[in-house]
């Protein structure tokens, strides 16, 4: 039999299990992510009564009323491209003019922020222009029914000037397509002939997005995202909600794109989009599906989905000198070794950070230290899941292997050493697994918000029964992990800063 495996012709024998085809075809798949199988499949596109509004300051959307004007607009909105804004006040932008055979009335209307309305100019239909209303306001323009309301890009209005036009006016279409399918993630399944199977998405990165780019290698360093949030225009990945991205691009977010959102709650979070949406200042895009995509449309809140990127992520900390370089000399970028220069010599820091950066200037100079000088932590994400967020944030551990703490004391009176935190950061950090009784040697806490120097980090040298790693009494300090300070090869009192490395039991 014939089936389609990442869009590769494969001849199967029939009955064979996926487990057999793919190490038959060395196939690669990532054991428990969700694999999707298309029986069948039919395409077909409809329009919504909503249409897409393209200015030379950015995209909006809006949705048709079912009133005369509103199914006017339908028949006549190709007229309105190229016509600039005529006038522009405090209340409304007018944008015309056309002529339409509306009745012309003289009633009063009241309209609402976001509304859309045809208005006459002097009560005459041979002079019609779309009005956009930003404020409520009454007037009496011409016209009974609003046509519409804006209901995506409303911050475009704010940018439209007198001299800006309608560039383009299209119906929103909708591609569905008609599937018989399923997935899994049981290698016994056996394909039929015909069958087309989806083991992954690749994802091709935008070089103009360097700081995105890392957020998407952070979120894909185990080769898979996990599906949070599921509707009928995107997927989401919500794991790094909290984690601060700089908006690099805001172009159109397409069908297959990819963004990161810069800013509100969800700030972090990584969506993957099955129909077009609009312009946002809150999303940065940071790249596109190239193959795979048939996946994104059957995943459902819960999956894990392999994924692949291009270009591969070029971040250096946690290798050796040697190892570096032979990743280095494979992508045909030259490596300048500094501190610790011997192979053996694990990475600690790099210049550029950013792969996209490193790419560009075809060299990457790397900080090497000897392995004895990395101290390795483990958290406690499960009983203090706010703090690990911050102090990986902070350290630098959600998106590195190598975390790093700049020193602020050490202090041998009272047996503890403190590090740099972030007190805006540690905002919202409430009490969570505050230590009881007593506070072990080689525990890290941090100061939560109930204390002035919320945020601190600190490392118990000596153990005590009154005070926590940070100095504070127990109720303020929130234990975050712990070093196993017997394995530490370096003096406290000495260092400016040490570099860390998490492990997991």
């Amino acid at each position: 039999m014939q089936i389609e495996i990442d869009g590769n012709k494969i001849e199967a024998k029939d009955g064979a299990a996926l487990k057999e085809i793919f190490s038959d075809n060395n196939i690669s798949y990532l054991k428990g992510t969700t694999i999707g199988v298309i029986k069948k499949e039919k395409e077909t596109s409809s329009y919504l009564d909503e249409f897409l509004v393209k200015t030379t300051k950015g995209s909006f959307v809006i949705k048709i009323n079912d009133t005369e004007e509103g199914r006017l607009f339908k028949k006549i909105s190709k007229q309105f491209e190229k016509k600039g804004v005529r006038w522009k006040t405090s209340t409304l932008i007018a944008i015309g003019s056309v002529p339409t055979d509306l009745k012309p009335t003289k009633e009063e209307q009241t309209y609402y922020p976001w509304d859309v309305f045809f208005t006459l100019a002097g009560f005459d239909n041979n002079t019609t222009y779309i009005v956009l209303s930003k404020k409520i306001q009454k007037g009496s323009y011409g016209t009974k029914n609003t046509l519409g309301k804006i209901t995506q890009g409303r911050h475009v209005l704010a940018l439209i000037e007198e001299e800006d036009e309608i560039n383009s006016i299209e119906p929103v279409e909708v591609f569905t397509v008609e599937k018989d399918f399923e997935t899994t993630a049981d290698l016994s399944y056996k394909p039929k002939n015909g069958e087309r199977i989806f083991t992954h998405i690749k994802i091709k990165l935008q070089d103009n997005t360097p700081m995105a780019m890392e957020h998407i290698f952070s979120l894909t360093k185990d080769g898979q995202i996990t599906v949070d949030d599921v509707n009928e225009s995107y997927v989401a990945s919500q794991s790094l909600i909290g984690f601060d991205v700089q908006n690099e691009n805001s172009n159109l977010r397409k069908r297959n794109s990819v963004s990161v959102r810069t800013e509100g709650k969800d700030t972090g979070a990584v969506y993957i989009y099955k129909k077009e949406r609009i312009t946002t200042p809150n999303h940065s895009v940071a790249g596109m599906i190239v193959s795979g995509s048939e996946l994104i449309e059957m995943l459902k809140k819960g999956d894990k989905i392999a994924v692949k990127t291009m270009p591969l992520s070029l971040s250096l900390l946690g290798l050796t000198q040697k190892e570096a370089e032979g990743k280095l000399k494979a992508e045909g970028i030259k490596q300048e070794r500094t501190g610790d220069t011997s192979d053996d010599a694990f990475i600690v820091e790099q210049e550029p950070p950013y792969t996209s950066e490193v790419i560009k200037n075809k060299s990457a100079k790397t900080l090497g230290i000897d392995r004895n000088k990395i101290i390795e932590i483990e958290l406690y994400e499960d009983v203090a899941p706010n703090t690990v967020k911050y102090f990986r944030k902070i350290t630098g551990l959600v998106n590195k292997p190598i975390g790093k703490l700049d020193i602020q004391f050490a202090h041998p009176t009272v047996s503890l050493v403190a590090f740099e935190g972030g007190s805006v950061e540690a905002g919202g950090l409430t009490p969570e697994n505050t230590p009881i009784n007593v506070s072990k040697r080689g525990d890290v806490g941090v100061t939560n918000m109930s204390r002035q120097h919320k945020g601190l980090i600190g490392v118990r040298l000596k153990e005590d029964k009154a005070y926590g790693p940070t100095g504070e009494e127990f109720d303020g300090t929130n234990l975050v992990g712990k070093i196993d300070l017997d394995k530490v090869k370096i003096d406290f009192n000495n260092e400016k800063s040490i570099y860390i490395k998490e492990i997991r039991k």
